[in-house]
């Protein structure tokens, strides 16, 4: 195996790449966009179904053994595997927000509280969703979901080789 240099921006954009064709592919995700003047500013990924790390294997996740090593991947597999049954063993939900982002000269705008209440929930309402579950790994994130009515439902350390990460997993009805 070739090791890589994940801070070559054109190495990393290909490792990414990969990643997400994988992602979209398996996970079978939703992916909303927020455009304000004919530019994105903002993009979620939502997920229905729950997708095992064999699917992951089966779908093309070998494909990232090019970039990272087979031990790192599982590592990392592993780690999304206990966040996420964090979430599952904390609340009920059935649709699952991977991601939200902003772009950066879009934040602190009210661009992902718009996004979240008048984009990402009415599509889960659409389809007959009637609670919407996510993770946080990041402290300044609790304050932007609760004042979006999301409740926290837990917190719990997590640790990703030599890191210790906070795990704060949310849910919020969407039938009130």
């Amino acid at each position: 195996m070739n090791a890589i240099n994940l801070k070559n921006p054109k190495e990393y954009d290909e490792f990414v790449l990969a990643l997400q064709k994988i992602r979209l592919a398996i996970k079978m995700d939703s992916c909303l966009m927020a455009e304000e003047d004919g530019r994105i500013v903002s993009a979620a990924i939502l997920q229905h179904q729950t997708i095992s790390m064999l699917n992951y294997l089966q779908n093309g996740a070998t494909k990232l053994f090019s970039f990272i090593s087979i031990t790192k991947l599982f590592k990392y597999f592993n780690f999304v595997e206990e966040s996420e049954r964090h979430l599952e063993d904390s609340a009920e939900y059935d649709w699952y927000l991977m991601m939200l982002a902003v772009t950066p000269d879009y934040q602190r705008k009210g661009i992902g509280s718009r996004f979240l209440l008048e984009g990402v929930e009415p599509f889960v309402r659409s389809t007959g969703g009637h609670s919407l579950g996510l993770i946080t790994n990041r402290d300044y994130n609790v304050p932007f979901y609760e004042k979006n009515g999301y409740k926290q439902c837990g917190y719990k350390v997590l640790s990703y080789e030599t890191h210790k990460l906070g795990n704060w997993p949310f849910v919020k009805s969407l039938d009130e």
